[in-house]
């Protein structure tokens, strides 16, 4: 378990090294300083106008640096724990050689299926659009990015595509990208498998990503790979966050050996990400002298999940349809399958607690009177949950 950060208290520190944070603290300091230099004001009095214009000229602005730019700015932004500015977040992490990652594109391949079981080559044309039904009030939408020809008699036909946006929402999981909103001319239907991406999409790295990121750095910097230094090397691929990557050392292929399993948080690492991350390692030559690193996607285990909801009965026949279908994405969003809600999600060595996620579908949705699941929870090991089969029931129908 991390340790907990430790809660910093500026105003505090500066008060105990002696500078006033209040209007009051500086006019008695000032006070002070004038009679040290042995000068004699009269009439102090609060209603005096000479000690009035001091209070404006001196205190105010004074209590203001103190206040806005030494306690609240500058001070925390000295710290990577309390950062929170873009530019000083960026200043700490370019001292360990780091830059915040941009944003891409998910990059792939989807199938195109032929209509008939037979029939004459067909061409597919690039710019194709490929989108996903609405999820959470947005249809995500990929194109082809070459014409690809379906030869004659053949059934399918794997297609490269680009998201039509740059961000991580477009790395979802296998059949989202499956309506066509223009007819393709012998085309049947279209689909992508659950190892469908071969560039991740990301988006811009957030300060908090970049600070985790620059945190780990600093246990990069002995000469000898440990896990962080691996960590730091793989991570700089987009897509790939510090928490995501777990590590097995006890020497799976003998003394000098070690395994890293990735996980993402949106669809499942492609064979061709694993093969490029281990070309990196090794045959690139980030490595350790000696070391034997390989890269794989953590295991998948498979489940079939039912739950029965009962929607609040004031709500029409529409709206327990998007209902039914937003439950559905949520509950798809908590086994990593889109990114389009907050909610708990499946990791390894942990437990999924079908009452939590439950209690998380009824603060998303206000329609949801009572739900039941039909199993219980899934404990995890050295393994992610995914969905089998999922089905949503309408218990009122």
């Amino acid at each position: 378990m991390e340790n907990e950060a430790p809660k910093i208290d500026f105003k505090s520190i500066v008060e105990k090294a002696g500078i006033p944070t209040t209007e009051d603290g500086w006019k008695i300091l000032f006070k002070q300083d004038v009679d040290g230099q042995e000068c004699k004001i009269t009439n102090d009095s609060p209603f005096s106008p000479f000690w009035r214009l001091i209070s404006a000229i001196v205190a105010k602005p004074a209590t203001w640096i103190v206040n806005s730019l030494l306690i609240d700015t500058i001070l925390p932004n000295m710290f990577l724990q309390t950062a929170t500015d873009s530019a000083f977040i960026e200043a700490k992490a370019w001292e360990h050689d780091l830059t915040r990652k941009q944003q891409q594109y998910a990059k792939g391949n989807v199938t195109f299926y032929r209509a008939a079981n037979l029939g004459p080559s067909l061409l597919i044309n690039a710019g194709t659009i490929i989108q996903t039904d609405e999820i959470n009030g947005t249809a995500y939408r990929i194109k082809t990015t070459t014409d690809i020809i379906l030869l004659e008699n053949q059934k399918s036909v794997l297609a490269p595509v680009i998201a039509e946006n740059a961000g991580e929402h477009y790395n979802l999981g296998a059949g989202y990208y499956h309506v066509l909103p223009e007819a393709v001319t012998g085309i049947g239907s279209v689909s992508n498998n659950a190892e469908w991406l071969t560039e991740l999409g990301a988006d811009a790295e957030s300060n908090d990503d970049l600070k985790l990121r620059t945190r780990n750095a600093f246990t990069a910097a002995a000469p000898w790979h440990i896990d962080a230094v691996y960590t730091a090397i793989l991570t700089e691929k987009s897509g790939l966050n510090t928490d995501n990557i777990f590590f097995e050392h006890n020497a799976p292929r003998g003394p000098g050996t070690a395994n890293a399993y990735i996980l993402l948080d949106v669809g499942e690492p492609s064979l061709q990400l694993i093969t490029d991350l281990n070309e990196h390692v090794t045959e690139k030559g980030f490595h350790g002298h000696g070391d034997d690193l390989q890269i794989f996607a953590i295991a998948n285990t498979d489940h079939d999940i039912s739950v029965t909801i009962y929607p609040h009965i004031y709500l029409l026949a529409n709206e327990i349809t998007v209902l039914l279908n937003d439950v559905e994405n949520f509950i798809r969003c908590a086994f990593r399958e889109n990114n389009d809600y907050i909610t708990t999600k499946t990791a390894p060595a942990s437990r999924l607690s079908f009452s939590r996620l439950g209690q998380e579908l009824h603060k998303q949705f206000s329609g949801l009177d009572s739900l039941n699941w039909g199993q219980g929870d899934i404990t995890s090991v050295n393994n992610v949950p995914r969905l089998s089969n999922l089905t949503v029931t309408n218990g009122n129908a």
